[in-house]
């Protein structure tokens, strides 16, 4: 099994739309149509459809920020592929994918601490959980140093 990252583009981005997490997940994770959108409006947001051969299986975007920081804004496999490996690979791409394309030593997200899947998942990747003085009882922020 591998996946790709492929730009989200004129000829994936309906597909990209119809990709929904479980019913459960859906306060966790911004609707694909949300975050298309807001790619229109922020500057320097990447978006990128997540596929296993020619079969898309999940999204995610990151955005650098105007103070530089490198943000994981988005991260989601479809409902239809969870809990097969594919997160745990596109992750690792997606990491690989900034550290060869930006200076950045490190990615920023941030998380529901309800959401124990993704938690492990990224913490499973070497995100930790660090203070920032921004958290709510909504949101906890991560952070991954290469």
């Amino acid at each position: 099994m591998s996946v790709q990252l492929k730009e989200v583009n004129n000829e994936n981005w309906e597909e990209c739309v119809e990709l929904k997490v479980l019913e459960e997940q859906n306060e966790y994770v911004p609707s694909n149509t949300y975050s298309i959108a807001q790619s229109k409006f922020e500057n320097n947001m990447y978006l990128f459809a997540i596929y296993n051969d020619d079969c898309m299986v999940g999204f995610t975007s990151y955005i650098l920020d105007d103070d530089g920081d490198m943000n994981l804004a988005r991260f989601m496999i479809d409902k239809n592929y969870q809990g097969k490996g594919y997160g745990k690979l596109a992750l690792k791409e997606v990491i690989e994918l900034i550290k060869n394309n930006f200076d950045n030593k490190e990615v920023w997200m941030s998380i529901h601490p309800n959401n124990t899947t993704g938690m492990k998942l990224y913490i499973d990747a070497g995100f930790k959980i660090t203070e920032t003085g921004l958290e709510s009882e909504d949101e906890v922020f991560l952070k991954l140093d290469f």
